[in-house]
């Protein structure tokens, strides 16, 4: 084990610790057409099989929030090695949104009325099972519905100290 570095710790040194556990990279869509949101995660979680479950994280104040919660789904858009630069481009505050959104994902809209990544890894769609406020985000629980399987062949996008990452296999 190592020393403690930070034994009542701010937020960066929070982060930078967090930083130090790879995670993949998805984009969470909601609506599509001129009422798309999307926004870039690495907060996601297999929580269970039986029922199938993801967590994701969303902070409390954001417009992908409230849509989550009116609407009762999600889509989750595993994004592969070559897509760094969607998750990039939803990550800001000023990203695209509504028919430009869709444009940029060039996907195809899924049963529950969201819009899919193009070349993403995999799909999944999803209705709100349960929302929990912790700290300044809302943890959603979705029920998996649907998974579109895109290319087993494709390495997905990872986020690592601050930078994103691939596999070495």
């Amino acid at each position: 084990m190592t020393n403690v570095v930070e034994r009542l710790p701010d937020s960066t040194a929070f982060r930078r610790a967090m930083g130090l556990f790879p995670t993949g990279v998805a984009l969470i869509s909601r609506g599509h057409g001129p009422d798309t949101e999307v926004i870039t995660v690495n907060s996601l979680v297999s929580v269970s099989l039986d029922p199938m479950l993801v967590l994701i994280s969303i902070r409390t104040e954001g417009r992908m929030r409230s849509l989550i919660s009116a609407r009762g789904s999600f889509t989750v858009n595993v994004l592969g090695a070559d897509q760094e630069e969607l998750s990039t481009r939803f990550a800001k505050r000023d990203r695209p949104r509504g028919l430009d959104a869709q444009r940029v994902l060039g996907g195809p809209v899924d049963a529950s009325g969201n819009v899919l990544v193009r070349g993403a890894v995999t799909c999944l769609e999803c209705d709100v099972d349960t929302e929990h406020v912790a700290g300044d985000h809302v943890l959603f629980l979705g029920r998996v519905n649907t998974i579109h399987l895109g290319n087993a062949d494709e390495q997905p996008l990872l986020f690592h100290r601050g930078s994103y990452a691939t596999l070495n296999q």
